[in-house]
C-alpha cells in the first residue's frame, strides 16, 4: 500500500452529509465520576456547530429523527451494523460520534480567591456508515477558569473536593470540541486558506 493509497482512504469529499450522534462520558471522565450535567449532549452540540461553520460538510440535525433512532445505540461508541441502520433512517453517508475522555481541575491560589482551571478533553470519530470503518479520529482540549464567590446563583459541579461553575466546565467542553473538529476537519481537507 503507498502514500496515495492511504491519503485517498483518509479523505472524504467536501459537502458529505453527516450526524453527530451524543456523546458519551467514559466511566473515569473526572476523578469522582460526577454528572456533569448534560456534558454529552452539550458536547455534541459543540460539535455539530463547529462541523456546520466550517461549511465542510452538510449536517443533518438527528433530533427530527429521535423517534426512528429511539431503538438504536446512539450514544458513545456505535457499532457498524447501528451506524448503518442509523445512516438509512438519516440518509447520511457518515456519522460523527466520540466521548467526552477526562475532566479534571487543578487550582491556583490567587489574591483572596482560588482560580479552578477546568481542563476537558474529547475524542471524536467519523465512521463510514456502509462499511463501518473509522475514516478518522482526532482528540481536542478545552481549558476554562472558574472561582468559588459566596453565594452565586450559578450552578457548580463538584469535581473531586473542588467546586467549579458549570458554565467553566462547558466551556472547556466547548473549547475541546472546537480543537477536535478544527483537527479533524484539517486533517481530512487540509490546512483552512
Amino acid at each position: 500500500m503507498n502514500v496515495a493509497q492511504v491519503s485517498a482512504w483518509t479523505r472524504i469529499e467536501i459537502n458529505s452529509t453527516v450526524a453527530v450522534m451524543d456523546f458519551e462520558p467514559h466511566e473515569g471522565t473526572s476523578a469522582t465520576n460526577v454528572e456533569l450535567l448534560n456534558a454529552e449532549k452539550t458536547s455534541s452540540e459543540y460539535v455539530t456547530n463547529r462541523l456546520a461553520e466550517t461549511k465542510k460538510f452538510t449536517v443533518i440535525d438527528r433530533y427530527n429523527f429521535e423517534d426512528d433512532l429511539k431503538d438504536l445505540d446512539t450514544l458513545g461508541l456505535i457499532s457498524p451494523d447501528d451506524a448503518k441502520k442509523i445512516g438509512e433512517i438519516l440518509g447520511v453517508k457518515y456519522i460523527v460520534y466520540g466521548n467526552v475522555t477526562d475532566v479534571s481541575v487543578t487550582t491556583d491560589k490567587a489574591a483572596f480567591v482560588n482560580v479552578n482551571r477546568v481542563r476537558a478533553h474529547l475524542v471524536i470519530r467519523i465512521m463510514d456508515v456502509e462499511t463501518g470503518r473509522i475514516i478518522m479520529a482526532a482528540r481536542g482540549q478545552g481549558d476554562s477558569e472558574s472561582s468559588f464567590i459566596g453565594d452565586s446563583e450559578e450552578k457548580f459541579i463538584t469535581i473531586g473536593a473542588v467546586k467549579v461553575s458549570q458554565t467553566s466546565v462547558h466551556n472547556a467542553l466547548k473549547k475541546a470540541s472546537f480543537q477536535a473538529v478544527d483537527i479533524l476537519t484539517e486533517r481530512l481537507f487540509g490546512k483552512k486558506k
